[in-house]
């Protein structure tokens, strides 16, 4: 059973050009389809199975938008993203206008277009980094040059045994872009990350789980079920602090020891006066399970306060 015929975990819905932004958040073009869980967790379909979901026409901004808006949703807590159809993401739209308008062109005009089409791949790579919330990436099939690079950008990535990758870029006399030659290094190591970019070999999922390109490799028929079912764990967990530990896991990348020591204590004296930290403990010393939601609704302030 293909990753897109696995049913909807909530109200499936088309966005529509007419409509920016749904009540639900939905993103604003047809080539994302966008649906909400009771659970939080937003579920993003990349919908140009025809072109194996390459980004063309509107989809880099439909992703955008359906991260951004939800960024903005307090009741979307998590993100997955998976293609329909047997890819992830193939890259650019060769055939796109945009991209057609390189070869030759002149100063302004569609050249200047181009360039800003490729620069909203930038401009999601940031959405995504620099969100509160987890994103996840389902990887159902061939997830090649750009398409790897918006992979890596996310925080995790379950493949399914079906999945192909490559950074493909110097097979098409090109160096690479959406930040893939920042993420991937970080992942699997420089030596490691330059064989990859100089032969553009294709791999499939069992070696990306080997070198550490995606966390796990499961059945193709289960890939949706087991991602949605991390998102539901990761989305019940309390939202301030899964946000303090995204920015540690972010600032970490580019911070020396002492700086991220300070930047972890600057987090958690701010979280020691929360909420939640008020309810975890509580939880704790009662031996039960925490009330997130409860925590919120019954915020009186940081624990050492209550009774005076």
């Amino acid at each position: 059973m293909p990753a897109s015929a696995v049913p909807a975990a909530g109200a499936r819905r088309r966005c529509a050009p007419e409509s920016p932004q749904s009540p639900e958040g939905a993103c604003a073009m047809p080539d994302c389809i966008v649906e909400t869980t009771p659970e939080g967790v937003r579920l993003i379909r990349l919908n140009r199975p025809e072109r194996l979901n390459t980004m063309g026409g509107t989809l880099i901004v439909s992703i955008n938008e359906a991260i951004r808006s939800g960024e903005q949703d307090d009741s979307v807590r998590a993100f997955v993203v998976i293609g329909e159809g047997r890819a992830w993401c193939a890259g650019a739209d060769l055939k796109d206008p945009a991209v057609e308008a390189f070869p030759g062109a002149g100063p302004g005009g569609r050249r200047a277009e181009a360039i800003d089409y490729l620069g909203g791949a930038g401009r999601t790579v940031l959405t995504i980094c620099r969100g509160s919330k987890p994103v996840i990436a389902a990887i159902n099939g061939v997830t090649v040059g750009g398409g790897l690079g918006l992979a890596l950008c996310m925080d995790i990535r379950i493949a399914s045994e079906e999945a192909r990758f490559s950074t493909v870029f110097i097979s098409r006399g090109l160096a690479p872009d959406f930040g893939l030659s920042w993420f991937l290094p970080r992942l699997v190591g420089p030596e490691r990350a330059a064989e990859l970019f100089f032969t553009a070999r294709m791999i499939d999922a069992q070696e990306a789980l080997r070198i550490g390109m995606v966390s796990k490799v499961v059945p193709h028929a289960q890939l949706l079920d087991e991602t949605m079912a991390l998102a539901r764990k990761i989305a019940s967990q309390p939202p301030s602090a899964l946000t303090y530990t995204r920015r540690d896991l972010q600032y970490a990348m580019s911070s020396t020891l002492e700086q991220h020591l300070e930047y972890e204590w600057a987090n958690q004296r701010m979280q020691i006066a929360s909420p939640e930290f008020t309810e975890g403990l509580a939880a704790f010393l009662e031996r039960r399970e925490p009330d997130w939601a409860r925590a919120w609704a019954t915020d009186t302030g940081p624990f050492w306060t209550q009774g005076r």
